[in-house]
């Protein structure tokens, strides 16, 4: 399937090259707590939906991620800035909304449209940490790279069985035979949704990024680290040991419901082309139940065996005696849709996508407690940098976590913002304490042309848009003004005081 930038994506570049046609940001100014955490470790788990033993999903075999959790401090309510990997990262590593990164699709490195960010990577580098980048951290891996100290390359191949290999080697010969394009190409590359094959962890591409990062906490034990460690799975394809597939049992996962809610907009929803893509997959209709329980039996796998790569980076911290001068950070990029509504994978605004795990453990603060604040992606970078005793750069959009790491029970933030373009609309997302309130808006005329509503209270999968309902007129218009979604397109990438 090819993709092109979206017309909202196109006219937030063209603000950006001004912008940052000179360098603007300053460099950080660094100052020393007397007990400031030394080391940063951050783990980038792709796809992870906020359903492990630590939020409560008991099925789920997340040993290592749960005693993080029993370490430090769990959030809630964390929301991603955008349902993409490439967008949401970005927007992680500068501390900025996608508005002001200027990027919200899939191809489009940060480098390539502002050469002078302020980035994490850079921040702790010019103030004289090791800075290590393992696995998937950038979804563009050479993105950023004059910021790292150490960026090895990770296995690229995406399965382990040779009978798979093979399959995948032959389509790529017979599409390069037949001359077809690169993205027909790409197509043929593509393998099996889900693949168990009994191997040891480093038979898999994880399994290699955890060894790397050991090895580098080994080489820099001594010295002040800011440390990257990118699992891709869960992402697609699910493709585990055989081990973590025996964790489960094929007929333990429950079917969701199908059924759309009543009154959505179709901009809402999705064709979810990325699962078609793979061999055997329809490339129209709905999933068959036995597919669907195959999947979401693939999904927890790979969420077990991303759980042990975790495991074992964190047992190497310990066994350095590294533990008490880290500050340790889980994050998902984004959710993932497992046949609800019908659908799969992300890239919509519903809670599905937006809502990601989120735990900091910091040494001297809060452990095994959690916080139902919400809070933003964008958080990350004000608090790495005041946690490590250091100023946080203007040009962070997000507010430091701190205080909640302190006081979990305090108010932080009265709504936390997503965002989602379909081709030259932008969808704005709103999520308050209860509701989830979304705008598209027409990049051309800044008009509403759909509202979404959805009573979060009770479920993560409301039956309902409540935005024709008489009874909430008053309640979306608080929310549009503070969602303010037509401005948001008019200035998009302008810098403007928060």
């Amino acid at each position: 399937m090819k993709h092109s930038i979206s017309t909202v994506c196109i006219l937030a570049l063209s603000v950006v090259a001004v912008l940052f046609a000179s360098p603007v940001v300053a460099q950080a100014e660094v100052t020393t707590t007397p007990n400031a955490t030394k080391n940063v470790l951050v783990f980038f788990v792709d796809d992870l939906r906020p359903e492990l033993g630590c939020y409560g999903a008991e099925s789920m075999h997340s040993p290592s991620i749960d005693a993080l959790a029993s370490e430090g401090l769990l959030f809630e309510h964390a929301y991603c800035q955008q349902a993409l990997c490439a967008p949401s990262r970005i927007s992680m590593m500068t501390g900025q909304y996608p508005d002001r990164t200027g990027i919200c699709d899939l191809f489009t490195p940060l480098r390539k449209v502002n050469k002078t960010a302020m980035t994490l990577p850079l921040y702790f580098q010019q103030r004289g940490y090791v800075t290590a980048s393992f696995g998937k951290v950038y979804h563009h891996r050479r993105d950023d790279q004059t910021s790292w100290s150490e960026i090895p390359t990770p296995p690229s191949a995406k399965y382990a069985d040779p009978v798979t290999l093979a399959a995948i080697d032959e389509r790529v010969k017979d599409a390069k035979a037949q001359k077809l394009d690169v993205d027909q190409t790409r197509l043929a590359a593509k393998g099996p949704p889900t693949e168990c094959f009994e191997i040891d962890d480093e038979g898999y591409r994880d399994g290699v990024v955890a060894s790397q990062a050991i090895e580098s906490l080994r080489r820099n034990q001594d010295k002040p680290f800011f440390m990257c460690v990118g699992f891709a799975k869960p992402h697609l394809p699910f493709a585990a040991p055989k081990r973590y597939w025996d964790l489960y049992e094929r007929d333990q996962f429950q079917i969701p419901s199908r059924q759309r809610p009543d009154g959505s907009p179709d901009l809402a929803f999705t064709v979810w082309g990325e699962l078609r893509a793979y061999h055997g997959i329809p490339q129209d209709g709905e999933l068959s139940d036995e597919m669907t329980r195959e999947l979401m039996h693939g999904y927890a796998a790979s969420v077990s065996f991303a759980d042990a790569q975790v495991g074992k980076v964190m047992a190497e911290l310990d066994r350095l005696h590294l533990r008490d001068d880290t500050l340790v950070v889980l994050w998902g990029d984004h959710g993932f849709k497992l046949g609800e509504y019908g659908l799969w994978c992300k890239h919509t605004n519903f809670e599905l996508d937006a809502h990601v795990p989120l735990i900091i453990s910091a040494p001297g603060n809060m452990s095994g407690k959690r916080t139902d604040a919400l809070v933003e992606i964008v958080d990350l970078f004000p608090t790495l940098a005041s946690m490590t005793g250091g100023e946080v750069p203007e040009s962070c959009d997000g507010k430091s976590l701190r205080p909640l790491l302190q006081n979990p029970d305090q108010n932080f933030k009265p709504y936390a913002l997503t965002q989602y373009p379909r081709g030259s609309t932008m969808g704005y997302s709103l999520r308050n304490d209860r509701y989830r309130y979304t705008e598209w808006i027409q990049a051309g005329t800044k008009r509403v042309v759909a509202r979404e509503l959805y009573d979060h209270r009770d479920t993560k999968t409301p039956e309902s848009n409540l935005a024709s309902s008489p009874e909430h007129k008053d309640r979306i218009s608080r929310l549009s003004q503070q969602l303010d979604a037509a401005r948001r397109i008019q200035n998009t990438n302008v810098n403007r005081k928060k």
